[in-house]
Formats: structure tokens, C-alpha cells, sequence
């Protein structure tokens, strides 16, 4: 079975530096045979949770938007790609609202003890993070926003296996400047589309 990937650009530049990264990550790993769904979170449109509790009974979102889809796309994929700006040490705040609407799955998995992921595959769902950030202090940038993207795949059932941080980037275009940079975001699409542990 061809693996698949769901590859999530959440910065809100359509040329910008974290789509860079995700579009090398992408290539490596169709270069090995994976199948990558692209998921432009700034295309969507969703509302925030609100906490209306409407998920409690069923682990179902009450709110029907484009998160329903994303719902779908989130259960399906073998592995997830996560490729991100940093802003004031976290995320931007759309992909954010995405994360919290996840909320159902919190209450599906944690308290109605169901089965998120659909993993059709049978194989470990394994994670990666893509980050670039303008500031060239990337040891104090990228471990906030780290900690919000292990609790999101933590909720998914997914490892967060894959770590690439690009600190400097302040320019469109940087992370092109870098061939070790864009080897190593190949790579880590190429891992992906490999792995093969079983869940």
C-alpha cells in the first residue's frame, strides 16, 4: 500500500520560507513513493473552538466548516508534516484555531477512550516539524512552539519523529540559499515515505 502523507503549510505567506521547507519535504518524499496531500491552512475557512462542549458526547466537532474536511484528512494520513514561520515564539494564530478545534478529537481520545486515527496502513504514524524563524536566536524560538505541536500529535496518535528548525530566516527565499537545509527537509520526506514500523 503507497504511504500517505499530509503535509500542513501553516504560515501565511504563499512563497515564504516554511513552504520552502515544506515543498523540499514533499519532493523527497514522492521521490521515494509516497502519496502528499497538501493542506494550506490559510485556503480554509474555520471559526475557532468556542468550548461549546457540543464534542462530549461523541467526539464529534459540532461545527460544521472547513474543519470538517480537515477532520477527515487528519484521521487518514499515514504521517503528518507540520511546516511553520514561528510568531512570538509560537504559531501563527490561524493554525492555532486549527490545533484548539481539535479539542474533539482531546475528547474522543482522553475521555471516550475511541480510536482516532483511522491508520489504514497499519504502519506507527510518525510526525515531522518544519519551523524557520526570522531571529537568528533559534534556541529560544522554536522549543515553545515545539511543545504545542508534540500535544497536537499526541492527540493524532502520531510521533513527532522529525525536527528541522531554520533560524535567520528573515527574507523570502533564505532557507534556498542553504543546500544543507533543503538535503536535509528532502530527507526527511524521504524517511517518511520509508518508515515502516507497525503500529
Amino acid at each position: 500500500m503507497q504511504t500517505s502523507i499530509l503535509a500542513i503549510h501553516a504560515g501565511e505567506r504563499p512563497n515564504g520560507n516554511s513552504y520552502a521547507l515544506l515543498e523540499q519535504a514533499r519532493k523527497g518524499a514522492e521521490e521515494a513513493g509516497a502519496k502528499v496531500e497538501i493542506l494550506v491552512v490559510r485556503e480554509k475557512n474555520f471559526a475557532p473552538c468556542v468550548s461549546c462542549g457540543g464534542c462530549a458526547a461523541s467526539g464529534d466537532c459540532a461545527v460544521k466548516d472547513d474543519m470538517t474536511d480537515i477532520y477527515r484528512l487528519l484521521r487518514k494520513a499515514d504521517h503528518i508534516i507540520v511546516a511553520t514561520p514561528i510568531y512570538f515564539r509560537s504559531l501563527p494564530g490561524r493554525f492555532k484555531c486549527l490545533i484548539d478545534r481539535c479539542q474533539a478529537f482531546w475528547q474522543a481520545k482522553y475521555v471516550l477512550n475511541q480510536r482516532v486515527a483511522a491508520n489504514p496502513s497499519g504502519v506507527r504514524r510518525l510526525g515531522a516539524f518544519l519551523a524557520c524563524c526570522g531571529s537568528p536566536k533559534g534556541e529560544t524560538m522554536f522549543p515553545p512552539a515545539e511543545k504545542i505541536i508534540s500535544a497536537f500529535f499526541n492527540c493524532l496518535d502520531v510521533e513527532l519523529r522529525y525536527k528541522l528548525y531554520v533560524p535567520g530566516t528573515d527574507t523570502i527565499g533564505a532557507v534556498l540559499k542553504q543546500p544543507d537545509v533543503i538535503e536535509k527537509a528532502r530527507q526527511i520526506g524521504r524517511s517518511l515515505a520509508e518508515a515502516k514500523s507497525t503500529a
